[in-house]
């Protein structure tokens, strides 16, 4: 397997790998010329040498590698990874990857997901996206959880975090010490805050086959109400801590799916809910919440082999037989 992208999500995904037995981490890429040329324990901060030595060319990697799967980790839009997702699916190198918008690929680019769909399935390649959220809390879990219903009417989803927790790139991402009006600002840039929200409710959609006519989300800011230290950033009274997020599906004007994220610096008493309005009834509480950064590590980690089992083509996790824990 080869691991592209090494950011704080594409190193934790690596380390993952070297310590499964029944997965070879064979290479890794990195765009960043100040990783190149180092060991990638150096990079993880492992006291023993991997004896992968990461590289900045993505297709001599692959030639030179000859990589069954690859792990892409480089950006939340499908339009900035398209790309490299072509190189590697034209090589027939399955792809599993925590980009955003890859949950539901054709939801916001349909032309770019038929022609990515087209040069995987020429490659004889698979190409899925997944994560935590989404790919899990707000999307996943409800459609196993809705096996269990004789009927569903309405899905309620609640995720909290407590952003100080999390890696700075998402602190910065939430916009955490930013003012309203910056924050507004760079919301308006479409790059502020959570991705996915509304591929969340899509995935729901099409596994369930609720029928929605809409599928819309709010971002709004969370203003700090008390001074919060993170290990990056100063947040005083009144500036952003993080976001308010809410993606909502509705049909025939009645709201039949609603998900919200809460994720800001300070965020009092995290945990995950799901609950289902049906026959019987079912609500889950996960108390603190699923640890974002570890578990999509493990869910890209682990839905490697689900991925190398599916037909070719560009899929969604619908597609693919159920992630679950690899030796």
């Amino acid at each position: 397997m080869l691991a592209v992208g090494l950011g704080p999500i594409g190193r934790a995904a690596a380390e993952v790998a070297l310590g499964k037995a029944s997965i070879e981490l064979v290479g890794a890429v990195e765009a960043d010329p100040a990783k190149q040329g180092r060991d990638l324990a150096e990079l993880l901060g492992l006291r023993e040498r991997s004896g992968i030595v990461v590289e900045g060319d993505l297709d001599a990697a692959i030639e030179s590698l000859s990589p069954q799967a690859a792990l892409l980790c480089t950006s939340s839009f499908l339009p900035e990874v398209q790309h490299d997702v072509r190189r590697l699916a034209r090589a027939g190198v399955h792809v599993v990857s925590p980009c955003e918008e890859m949950l539901v690929p054709d939801f916001q680019h349909p032309q770019l997901a038929a022609d990515l769909d087209l040069a995987a399935r020429r490659g004889g390649a698979t190409v899925v996206g997944t994560g935590v959220n989404p790919g899990f809390v707000l999307d996943f879990l409800p459609i196993v959880l809705s096996g269990a219903c004789r009927s569903v009417r309405r899905i309620r989803g609640c995720r909290v975090v407590d952003a100080a927790s999390r890696r700075e790139p998402l602190q910065r991402k939430v916009g955490a010490g930013l003012t309203e009006v910056e924050f507004t600002a760079r919301l308006r840039g479409g790059r502020m805050g959570h991705q996915g929200m509304r591929e969340s409710v899509a995935l729901l959609d099409r596994a369930l086959g609720l029928g929605l006519d809409s599928i819309t989300q709010t971002v709004e800011p969370v203003l700090a109400e008390r001074r919060i230290v993170t290990d990056y950033f100063t947040v005083e009274p009144g500036q952003v801590a993080g976001v308010k997020n809410i993606g909502l599906g509705r049909r025939g004007g009645e709201t039949v799916v609603e998900l919200e994220l809460r994720m800001f610096v300070g965020a009092p008493r995290p945990r995950d809910e799901v609950e289902i309005e049906g026959e019987p009834p079912l609500r889950l509480v996960i108390e603190g919440g699923v640890a974002g950064d570890v578990a999509t590590a493990a869910i890209l980690v682990n839905t490697v082999p689900r991925a190398a089992e599916a037909r070719p083509g560009l899929l969604t996790i619908l597609d693919l037989a159920p992630s679950r824990r690899i030796g």
